[in-house]
């Protein structure tokens, strides 16, 4: 004779298995997370070295060229995109670098924008 299985044990016992199904789910999302954000750091590692890199060649060729250039905050990222979108010298360089100004234009840009920073009221 078969046995029967009270309806309060069969919910009890489709709610466990509701909640086990749901761990696990919530733990493959976590470790999914977990992998992302390592994934991530190593970007943000990646993309700063470079940041670093591209910010030494300005700095040389600021210095070589004899125009004062000020750098922001290596923590403010609003203020680095503004850095390399807004600053003369850098979208001079820029320019130049994506081949959309000649080596002489490039030089006189440079050599106005030095003109011009001599020029410059101080605080």
């Amino acid at each position: 004779m078969t046995k029967i299985i009270p309806f309060n044990e069969l919910a009890r016992q489709h709610h466990l298995n509701f909640l086990e199904h749901q761990r696990r789910d919530y733990q493959e999302r976590q470790d999914y997370l977990a992998r992302l954000r390592k994934l991530l750091f190593q970007v943000e590692a990646q993309m700063r070295q470079a940041e670093f890199q591209q910010m030494e060649i300005f700095r040389l060729a600021a210095q070589s060229l004899k125009v004062p250039l000020k750098f922001p905050d290596m923590g403010d990222r609003v203020a680095l995109q503004r850095f390399f979108t807004e600053n003369p010298f850098v979208t001079t360089l820029n320019a130049f670098f994506g081949d959309h100004l000649t080596k002489t234009e490039c030089y006189e840009k440079i050599m106005e924008i030095r003109a011009g920073e001599g020029k410059k009221p101080g605080p």
